[in-house]
Protein backbone atom coordinates (compact mmCIF):
# COMPACT_ATOMS: atom_id res chain seq x y z
CA UNK A 1 0.00 0.00 0.00
CA UNK A 2 1.39 3.45 -0.73
CA UNK A 3 2.37 5.74 1.98
CA UNK A 4 0.05 8.28 1.06
CA UNK A 5 -2.62 5.81 1.36
CA UNK A 6 -1.21 4.36 4.51
CA UNK A 7 -1.56 7.63 5.78
CA UNK A 8 -4.94 8.27 5.19
CA UNK A 9 -6.33 5.04 6.32
CA UNK A 10 -4.54 5.86 9.74
CA UNK A 11 -5.94 9.18 10.06
CA UNK A 12 -10.01 7.94 8.93
CA UNK A 13 -9.42 5.05 11.81
CA UNK A 14 -7.76 7.98 14.60
CA UNK A 15 -10.88 9.98 13.58
CA UNK A 16 -13.16 6.78 14.12
CA UNK A 17 -11.91 6.02 17.64
CA UNK A 18 -11.94 9.90 18.94
CA UNK A 19 -15.44 10.30 17.48
CA UNK A 20 -16.43 6.96 19.57
CA UNK A 21 -15.17 8.54 22.35
CA UNK A 22 -16.74 11.76 22.33
CA UNK A 23 -20.11 9.77 22.05
CA UNK A 24 -19.18 7.45 24.92
CA UNK A 25 -18.20 10.15 27.35
CA UNK A 26 -22.14 11.10 26.75
CA UNK A 27 -24.00 12.32 30.30
CA UNK A 28 -27.26 11.67 28.96
CA UNK A 29 -29.41 9.94 26.51
CA UNK A 30 -30.56 13.10 24.34
CA UNK A 31 -26.52 14.32 24.07
CA UNK A 32 -25.36 10.36 23.01
CA UNK A 33 -28.60 10.61 20.43
CA UNK A 34 -27.63 14.30 19.46
CA UNK A 35 -24.14 13.16 19.03
CA UNK A 36 -24.57 9.34 17.04
CA UNK A 37 -27.20 11.45 14.79
CA UNK A 38 -23.99 14.50 13.64
CA UNK A 39 -21.61 11.64 13.22
CA UNK A 40 -23.27 9.43 11.61
CA UNK A 41 -25.07 11.64 9.61
CA UNK A 42 -22.13 12.73 8.04
CA UNK A 43 -21.06 10.05 6.77
CA UNK A 44 -23.81 8.37 5.35
CA UNK A 45 -23.97 11.58 3.23
CA UNK A 46 -20.39 10.53 2.14
CA UNK A 47 -21.47 7.46 1.21
CA UNK A 48 -24.95 8.40 -0.80
CA UNK A 49 -27.09 6.48 2.09
CA UNK A 50 -30.14 8.06 3.49
CA UNK A 51 -29.93 7.63 7.37
CA UNK A 52 -33.04 8.20 9.37
CA UNK A 53 -33.52 8.53 13.03
CA UNK A 54 -36.85 8.13 14.55
CA UNK A 55 -36.63 8.82 18.25
CA UNK A 56 -39.95 8.10 20.75
CA UNK A 57 -41.28 11.07 22.05
CA UNK A 58 -42.21 9.28 25.42
CA UNK A 59 -38.40 8.79 26.28
CA UNK A 60 -37.69 10.46 29.51
CA UNK A 61 -35.12 12.84 29.11
CA UNK A 62 -33.16 12.69 32.23
CA UNK A 63 -32.65 8.33 32.52
CA UNK A 64 -29.78 6.75 34.07
CA UNK A 65 -27.68 4.33 31.93
CA UNK A 66 -24.90 2.76 30.66
CA UNK A 67 -24.35 5.08 28.13
CA UNK A 68 -20.76 3.99 27.03
CA UNK A 69 -21.37 0.71 26.48
CA UNK A 70 -24.36 2.00 24.50
CA UNK A 71 -22.50 4.38 22.52
CA UNK A 72 -19.89 2.06 21.69
CA UNK A 73 -22.50 -0.60 20.61
CA UNK A 74 -24.55 1.53 18.50
CA UNK A 75 -21.09 2.84 16.96
CA UNK A 76 -20.71 -0.20 16.01
CA UNK A 77 -23.78 -1.21 14.70
CA UNK A 78 -24.34 2.17 12.28
CA UNK A 79 -20.55 1.77 11.12
CA UNK A 80 -20.97 -1.88 10.25
CA UNK A 81 -24.87 -0.96 8.46
CA UNK A 82 -22.92 1.91 6.71
CA UNK A 83 -20.33 -0.20 5.81
CA UNK A 84 -22.71 -2.80 3.45
CA UNK A 85 -23.62 0.42 1.62
CA UNK A 86 -27.38 0.03 1.86
CA UNK A 87 -29.74 2.68 0.20
CA UNK A 88 -31.06 3.09 3.55
CA UNK A 89 -30.05 2.80 7.40
CA UNK A 90 -32.00 3.23 10.13
CA UNK A 91 -32.05 3.85 13.90
CA UNK A 92 -35.29 4.24 15.77
CA UNK A 93 -35.58 4.63 19.38
CA UNK A 94 -38.74 2.78 21.19
CA UNK A 95 -40.00 2.99 24.82
CA UNK A 96 -41.17 -0.85 25.24
CA UNK A 97 -41.78 -0.44 28.96
CA UNK A 98 -42.24 2.54 31.48
CA UNK A 99 -42.78 2.63 35.16
CA UNK A 100 -42.76 4.89 37.96
CA UNK A 101 -38.90 3.58 37.73
CA UNK A 102 -37.82 2.75 34.82
CA UNK A 103 -37.96 2.82 31.09
CA UNK A 104 -37.19 -0.01 29.05
CA UNK A 105 -35.70 1.16 25.70
CA UNK A 106 -35.07 -0.70 22.18
CA UNK A 107 -32.69 0.80 19.81
CA UNK A 108 -33.37 -0.91 16.32
CA UNK A 109 -30.77 -0.39 13.77
CA UNK A 110 -32.26 -1.38 10.29
CA UNK A 111 -30.72 -1.57 6.90
CA UNK A 112 -31.79 -3.36 3.94
CA UNK A 113 -28.27 -5.79 3.41
CA UNK A 114 -28.54 -9.58 3.86
CA UNK A 115 -27.26 -11.09 6.23
CA UNK A 116 -23.40 -11.30 5.22
CA UNK A 117 -20.48 -13.50 6.94
CA UNK A 118 -19.04 -10.40 9.10
CA UNK A 119 -22.12 -10.02 10.36
CA UNK A 120 -21.85 -12.72 13.02
CA UNK A 121 -17.96 -10.95 14.76
CA UNK A 122 -20.13 -7.44 14.61
CA UNK A 123 -23.20 -8.99 16.53
CA UNK A 124 -21.45 -10.98 18.90
CA UNK A 125 -19.19 -7.79 20.09
CA UNK A 126 -22.09 -6.04 20.38
CA UNK A 127 -24.28 -8.22 22.22
CA UNK A 128 -21.29 -9.03 24.63
CA UNK A 129 -20.97 -5.59 25.63
CA UNK A 130 -24.73 -5.11 26.03
CA UNK A 131 -25.07 -8.27 28.42
CA UNK A 132 -22.28 -7.17 30.56
CA UNK A 133 -24.49 -4.01 31.79
CA UNK A 134 -27.51 -6.13 31.49
CA UNK A 135 -29.45 -5.51 28.37
CA UNK A 136 -29.96 -7.74 25.71
CA UNK A 137 -29.96 -8.02 21.81
CA UNK A 138 -32.22 -9.59 19.41
CA UNK A 139 -31.82 -9.81 15.16
CA UNK A 140 -34.59 -9.88 13.12
CA UNK A 141 -34.23 -10.23 8.89
CA UNK A 142 -36.29 -11.47 6.33
CA UNK A 143 -36.75 -10.35 2.70
CA UNK A 144 -39.87 -7.92 3.47
CA UNK A 145 -38.18 -5.75 6.61
CA UNK A 146 -34.26 -6.37 5.70
CA UNK A 147 -31.63 -6.47 8.68
CA UNK A 148 -32.50 -5.59 12.23
CA UNK A 149 -30.56 -5.24 15.44
CA UNK A 150 -32.31 -4.79 18.28
CA UNK A 151 -30.38 -2.87 21.59
CA UNK A 152 -32.63 -3.49 24.48
CA UNK A 153 -31.62 -1.71 27.85
CA UNK A 154 -33.58 -0.85 31.19
CA UNK A 155 -32.80 2.60 31.88
CA UNK A 156 -33.61 4.39 35.48
CA UNK A 157 -35.49 7.35 36.62
CA UNK A 158 -33.42 9.71 38.74
CA UNK A 159 -33.99 8.33 42.49
CA UNK A 160 -36.67 11.24 44.45
CA UNK A 161 -35.73 10.29 48.01
CA UNK A 162 -39.48 9.30 49.47
CA UNK A 163 -41.22 12.26 51.36
CA UNK A 164 -42.93 11.63 54.16
CA UNK A 165 -45.12 14.16 56.59
CA UNK A 166 -44.52 13.32 60.10
CA UNK A 167 -46.35 16.53 61.14
CA UNK A 168 -49.52 15.32 59.10
CA UNK A 169 -49.08 12.03 60.95
CA UNK A 170 -48.80 13.30 64.19
CA UNK A 171 -51.72 15.29 63.60
CA UNK A 172 -54.21 12.62 62.32
CA UNK A 173 -52.84 10.52 65.30
CA UNK A 174 -53.91 13.02 67.81
CA UNK A 175 -50.61 13.28 69.29
CA UNK A 176 -46.64 12.24 69.92
CA UNK A 177 -47.67 9.07 72.26
CA UNK A 178 -49.94 8.03 69.49
CA UNK A 179 -47.43 8.93 67.04
CA UNK A 180 -44.57 6.60 68.32
CA UNK A 181 -47.27 3.43 69.13
CA UNK A 182 -47.82 3.73 65.26
CA UNK A 183 -43.75 4.55 64.53
CA UNK A 184 -43.51 1.00 66.47
CA UNK A 185 -46.28 -1.10 64.47
CA UNK A 186 -44.72 0.01 61.49
CA UNK A 187 -41.24 -0.78 62.16
CA UNK A 188 -41.94 -4.14 63.26
CA UNK A 189 -44.11 -4.81 60.51
CA UNK A 190 -42.19 -2.95 57.74
CA UNK A 191 -38.75 -4.75 59.26
CA UNK A 192 -39.70 -8.33 59.04
CA UNK A 193 -41.13 -7.37 55.26
CA UNK A 194 -38.25 -6.03 53.95
CA UNK A 195 -36.22 -8.66 55.67
CA UNK A 196 -38.22 -11.67 54.02
CA UNK A 197 -38.17 -9.69 50.18
CA UNK A 198 -35.07 -11.73 48.94
CA UNK A 199 -36.60 -15.40 49.96
CA UNK A 200 -39.94 -13.99 48.02
CA UNK A 201 -37.99 -13.23 44.81
CA UNK A 202 -36.35 -16.24 44.66
CA UNK A 203 -39.92 -18.33 44.25
CA UNK A 204 -41.50 -18.44 41.36
CA UNK A 205 -45.06 -16.36 40.79
CA UNK A 206 -46.28 -13.77 41.52
CA UNK A 207 -48.86 -14.21 44.58
CA UNK A 208 -46.84 -13.63 47.18
CA UNK A 209 -45.21 -10.46 45.97
CA UNK A 210 -48.41 -9.25 45.14
CA UNK A 211 -49.26 -10.08 48.87
CA UNK A 212 -46.00 -8.38 50.22
CA UNK A 213 -46.24 -5.20 47.99
CA UNK A 214 -50.27 -4.79 49.00
CA UNK A 215 -49.05 -5.20 52.79
CA UNK A 216 -46.29 -2.90 52.52
CA UNK A 217 -47.71 -0.32 50.78
CA UNK A 218 -50.62 -0.01 53.09
CA UNK A 219 -47.94 0.34 55.78
CA UNK A 220 -46.39 3.15 54.29
CA UNK A 221 -50.07 4.49 53.66
CA UNK A 222 -50.68 4.45 57.01
CA UNK A 223 -47.30 6.10 57.83
CA UNK A 224 -48.33 9.04 55.10
CA UNK A 225 -45.91 8.27 52.35
CA UNK A 226 -48.10 8.61 50.17
CA UNK A 227 -46.46 8.78 46.48
CA UNK A 228 -44.28 5.59 47.50
CA UNK A 229 -46.91 3.77 48.55
CA UNK A 230 -48.81 4.60 44.75
CA UNK A 231 -45.97 3.06 43.52
CA UNK A 232 -46.03 -0.47 45.65
CA UNK A 233 -49.75 -0.67 44.04
CA UNK A 234 -48.67 0.10 41.03
CA UNK A 235 -45.85 -2.19 40.46
CA UNK A 236 -48.36 -4.75 42.04
CA UNK A 237 -50.36 -4.24 39.01
CA UNK A 238 -48.16 -4.80 37.31
CA UNK A 239 -47.10 -8.23 38.26
CA UNK A 240 -50.42 -9.29 37.24
CA UNK A 241 -49.50 -8.77 33.96
CA UNK A 242 -46.02 -11.08 35.11
CA UNK A 243 -42.71 -11.26 36.10
CA UNK A 244 -40.08 -10.11 34.29
CA UNK A 245 -36.14 -9.05 35.71
CA UNK A 246 -36.95 -5.55 35.15
CA UNK A 247 -39.89 -5.50 37.47
CA UNK A 248 -38.23 -7.68 39.97
CA UNK A 249 -35.49 -4.71 40.08
CA UNK A 250 -38.09 -2.15 40.91
CA UNK A 251 -39.63 -3.85 43.97
CA UNK A 252 -36.31 -4.12 44.92
CA UNK A 253 -35.69 -0.20 44.83
CA UNK A 254 -39.05 0.12 46.33
CA UNK A 255 -38.04 -1.66 48.98
CA UNK A 256 -34.81 0.28 49.62
CA UNK A 257 -37.23 3.49 49.39
CA UNK A 258 -39.45 1.70 51.93
CA UNK A 259 -36.00 1.33 54.08
CA UNK A 260 -35.57 4.86 54.04
CA UNK A 261 -39.11 6.21 55.54
CA UNK A 262 -38.85 3.62 58.23
CA UNK A 263 -35.43 5.07 58.98
CA UNK A 264 -36.99 8.52 58.66
CA UNK A 265 -39.65 7.79 61.00
CA UNK A 266 -37.53 6.13 63.76
CA UNK A 267 -34.95 9.49 63.27
CA UNK A 268 -38.69 11.49 63.98
CA UNK A 269 -39.55 9.46 67.40
CA UNK A 270 -36.26 9.20 68.72
CA UNK A 271 -35.76 7.06 71.74
CA UNK A 272 -38.80 4.73 72.00
CA UNK A 273 -37.67 2.30 74.60
CA UNK A 274 -37.16 -1.06 71.98
CA UNK A 275 -35.27 -2.20 69.65
CA UNK A 276 -36.53 -1.61 66.15
CA UNK A 277 -37.47 -4.82 64.01
CA UNK A 278 -37.87 -6.72 67.34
Amino acid sequence: MPLLHRIAKWWKTRGNIASRLRIETSNSLPQLLGKVGRRYTRDALARGIRLDFEIDPALAGDLQGPFPALGRALSLLLEHALHTRSRHVALHVDVVGDDAGTQIVHFTVADEHSPAADDRACLDEVAGMIAAVGGVVHREWDTDIGNRIIIELAFERPRVPPRIDVDALRSTLGGEHALREVIVALDRALSSDLAGLGALLGEPGTVHLQTWLHRVSGALGMAEATELSCVGLALERELGQGRNRYLDQAIVRFADDAGQVLQALREHAGPMGYSPGS
